[in-house]
């Protein structure tokens, strides 16, 4: 099983949307506008406490209090939570759609498209963790409306690449999927970009670009950065170090689903309801009936709903970074290395739908010392797989890059989660080969 997004920046304690804000305003790229209506206030105030703590779990009266107007007048203008959710969604895709200059050849127009949606997921990654986290909770209708928007997004993506083929600009490929790719690898940004570290918003439009635009060996040798040292940052609250040996986490759990086909039972359940409903939507006498055991003989087994959450985490990291391991050590040529673990880690995608949304998309909910545990694997997972990639791209101008590198490719796979259906045109085999060819080729003709 795939391990997803191997670093999954920790949002709960503080704002990392407002860094990104900063980051964005100090590059000159004008300020956030000042909020002058309340129902900018109450769009804001649902927007960060959705993001932070979850639809499920917020409420009007605390949205009320976060925008600092009374529940009445919040419902002067939302008539429930859900024309709220509706309302985020709608203005983060007017955000992508702003008409931007599309003038110029196919290249040029493809950079741009690629860096307006790098600003704006930059810009408003709290919203987008709401619309791709939190669409779930959308009636069927307002979710159509959601995806009509998206789709007029997606469209110019999809136009671009196609006149650069027709032109001989680019290569032949396959559109929809290198259309669905990039937005993917895009999107995964909010998940582990952080601007306060070395690599600058700027920097991360030149890497994209030149990734998917001329291929990852080019990119390696002529990328060339601003490098950041690491700032300092005022003490927030304590969070348990860090500490394990990821083979020896890797050995105990496999040992214990190995001893334990009941366990195994309960993880697979969870994970088809999670992909459902969401975790907060599933309680513990669903997962037992699911399970077929008692909600007494489910306790047994695991103390608590957090516990499965964190079993299934930690489950489908240790697999991962099982096979990770196996596929380069039988492909001692790091290119077909890169090869096999993007196309295993396609199919293993397709396979593991619902177990991959509780880790991209639940992990939030893990306490803290469990959210360690499972961040000490994918770390180990993330390292293996930037070995792999600086190796197979040759020299490197600046060798740090490889590392945001590795977290784009991994990003444009895992986020297969949004959109891959078993039955479309393409097989999970079909997608992993045809994203090897993207990154290590590019689109444009050599």
């Amino acid at each position: 099983m795939p391990e997803v997004h191997p670093r999954y920046t920790d949002l709960s304690a503080s704002s990392n949307s407002a860094k990104l804000r900063r980051a964005r305003t100090n590059e000159g790229k004008g300020m956030v506008r000042a909020r002058s209506t309340h129902r900018e206030a109450i769009v804001d105030a649902a927007t960060e406490l959705f993001h932070r703590q979850g639809f499920s779990r917020t409420t009007t009266d605390q949205i009320a209090a976060g925008a600092q107007i009374t529940k009445r007048t919040l419902y002067r203008y939302f008539d429930s939570k859900e024309s709220l959710l509706l309302a985020i969604h709608e203005q983060f895709l007017e955000r992508l759609l702003q008409p931007i200059d599309l003038r110029g050849t196919p290249r040029e127009r493809f950079r741009l498209l690629i860096e307006n949606y790098v600003q704006t997921v930059i810009e408003h990654g709290d919203q987008i963790r709401v619309f791709f986290e939190e669409r779930k909770n959308l009636s069927l209708e307002n979710a159509e409306k959601v995806v009509n928007l998206r789709d007029g997004h997606e469209k110019l993506f999809r136009e671009t690449l196609a006149e650069g083929t027709s032109a001989g600009d680019f290569r032949t490929f396959d559109v929809p999927l290198t259309a669905e790719g990039v937005l993917g690898a895009i999107a995964s940004l909010y998940q582990w970009y952080d601007p306060e570290k070395w690599l600058a918003p700027t920097d991360v439009v030149a890497v994209i670009s030149g990734l998917f635009l001329d291929g990852l060996a080019h990119t390696a040798a002529t990328a060339r950065p601003i490098v950041r040292r690491r700032r300092g940052s005022a003490p927030g609250p304590a969070r348990p170090a860090r500490h394990g040996d990821p083979r020896a986490i890797v050995e105990a759990a496999e040992l214990l689903w190995a001893e334990n086909p009941v366990l195994t039972k309960i993880l697979d359940t969870a994970a088809a309801m999670f992909y459902d409903r969401g975790y907060d939507n599933t309680n513990t006498r669903e997962l037992a009936d699911g399970a077929g055991l008692t909600k007494s003989a489910l306790y047994y087994y695991i103390p608590n709903k957090e516990a499965v959450l964190y079993q299934l985490n930690l489950r489908l990291t240790v697999q991962g970074l099982s096979i990770e391991r196996e596929l380069v050590e039988a492909h001692p040529d790091p290119v077909a290395a890169l090869r096999a673990i993007i196309e295993w880690q396609s199919k293993s995608v397709a396979e593991n739908l619902g177990a991959l949304r509780a880790l991209s998309i639940e992990m939030r909910f893990l306490d803290p010392g469990h959210y360690d545990q499972i961040q000490v694997v994918r770390s180990e997972y993330a390292g293996l797989f930037t070995d792999v990639v600086k190796a197979a791209s040759g020299t490197w101008a600046v060798p740090k890059l490889a590392r945001p590198v590795a977290l784009i490719i991994l990003g444009m796979v895992n986020f297969m989660n949004h959109w891959y259906t078993p039955d479309g045109r393409l097989t999970a085999e079909q997608i992993g080969t045809e994203f090897f060819d993207l990154v290590w080729h590019g689109v444009a003709r050599s």
